[in-house]
């Protein structure tokens, strides 16, 4: 797969049971996006997707940062 935030190789870390995808990039690190937040998340520009990772990172308690819809809202 490729990371939906760089483009690059990735891995897709996904369970089964998952709504939505958990990806383990080596640039962008591991981090999951629910399935509600995806599409709005690929659909935005890279530059927007970073940032919505960030937000993400910044708020995780531990395990994988989620891009949720919130994160997809700059503060």
């Amino acid at each position: 797969m490729q990371c939906p935030v760089c483009s690059r190789p990735a891995e897709n870390l996904t369970p089964d049971t998952l709504d939505g995808v958990v990806v383990g990039c080596q640039h962008c690190g591991s981090y999951m996006i629910p399935g509600v937040a995806f599409y709005d998340f690929v659909g935005l520009d890279m530059s927007k997707r970073v940032a919505a990772l960030e937000r993400a990172k910044l708020g995780s308690q531990g395990g994988w940062p989620q891009v949720s819809a919130g994160s997809l809202r700059p503060r």
